[in-house]
């Protein structure tokens, strides 16, 4: 079973995505979620867990269907 993190890594992947442009993309979606870079690195790296506010913004900011992540179940 692939995690949260693996399969948003490959979504960023997949889009070429840098972390930078979702931190900042992230943040103009929902500025609430405070996303900065060591938080974002965090998760992707496995240190964290995304909160639902956080996955949410992930998804619009990469304009992806949320899911994506309840297929992977």
């Amino acid at each position: 079973m692939v995690s949260l993190n693996e399969k948003a890594k490959a979504l960023m992947k997949e889009r070429g995505c840098t972390q930078k442009w979702v931190v900042q993309k992230m943040n103009e979606v929902n500025p609430l979620v405070k996303m900065d870079r060591s938080k974002f690195s965090a998760f992707i790296t496995g240190k964290r867990q995304m909160s639902g506010d956080e996955l949410i913004a992930f998804c619009l900011a990469l304009k992806i269907n949320p899911d994506v992540f309840v297929e992977m179940r």
